[in-house]
């Protein structure tokens, strides 16, 4: 898993940027904008170029998981390989309507390449685990990652676990307050720094409550609070700012969740979905 969650690095340092210090902010910015330049360049370039000290990228990289300056060049040299293979544009207003549906499928399959990359397997691992031993599933999430979170607790309500869902940040606390040990909750934020799950989750573990947050930024106050946590890689542009990649890669992570769950008992997933299929063909003609 380390050589591929090493391909992901440059869309790891987006997701983060909101959430880095001033100093540390300027060389992410420049990481992301000349991953090519920075395999050639001494770490006092990379810090004059970025106008921090020597010091400050160090720390960026430490940040980062990373060992120091060279593990960083190395490790973007690696992702160039892939990278050139594959040619992403942002979306021009001159742009046709072929030529935008093709930039658009090519952003969102780049999105769940860049996702699937930078999933820990150990942490994706521990969250079947919670969800396979766990009799109530609680899922949160508001705005934009709201339509995801009902999804997914359609999907696993299937499955004959009960199932919880709240968009609506009021209800989210209200409800997080009367979990029980051994209960989880499945919190989904594209940049894990709204307030409202951040706060029904820490209601929910006051209550005994393990969380497994799903965010494309890993330094976010979010992160802080959950117990496992499961990353997605987009790198939104002017014209999808409503994280629309994201969304793509949020609901493929859970689907993959469900999956893994689904198939850890096929002989109770089998016999709850034969009961759905009696009940539902009721509703055909």
């Amino acid at each position: 898993m380390k050589k591929t969650a090493e391909k992901g690095l440059v869309s790891k340092v987006a997701g983060a940027l909101d959430s880095l210090k001033k100093a540390e902010r300027r060389v992410a910015e420049y990481v992301i904008k000349n991953p090519d330049k920075i395999i050639h360049k001494s770490i006092m370039e990379v810090a004059k170029n970025s106008g921090v000290a020597d010091a400050t990228v160090v720390r960026f990289c430490r940040t980062f998981g990373l060992k120091g300056f060279q593990d960083l060049k190395i490790r973007l040299a690696r992702e160039l390989v892939s990278e050139r293979e594959r040619v992403y544009e942002d979306l021009s207003e001159a742009d046709t309507a072929e030529v935008v549906l093709k930039k658009v499928f090519q952003a969102n399959i780049r999105a769940l390449e860049d996702t699937l990359n930078v999933i820990d397997s150990k942490e994706f691992k521990k969250a079947v685990a919670l969800l396979k031993n766990t009799s109530r599933v609680f899922f949160i999430g508001v705005g934009t990652s709201g339509p995801n979170v009902i999804d997914a607790y359609n999907k696993f309500s299937r499955l004959g676990i009960n199932c919880l869902c709240q968009t609506d940040s009021h209800l989210q606390v209200m409800t997080a307050a009367i979990l029980q040990k051994g209960d989880v909750v499945v919190a989904v934020s594209h940049s894990g720094s709204t307030k409202d799950p951040i706060e029904t989750i820490k209601v929910a573990k006051r209550s005994g409550a393990k969380v497994i947050c799903i965010t494309n930024n890993s330094l976010s106050p979010l992160t802080k609070v959950a117990d496992v946590k499961l990353f997605t890689a987009s790198r939104e542009t002017k014209f999808r700012s409503e994280a629309m990649s994201s969304r793509l890669a949020q609901t493929s992570i859970l689907n993959s969740l469900y999956m893994a769950v689904a198939l850890a008992d096929m002989k109770m997933t089998l016999k709850y979905n034969k009961k759905i299929e009696d009940a539902i063909v009721q509703k055909q003609f």
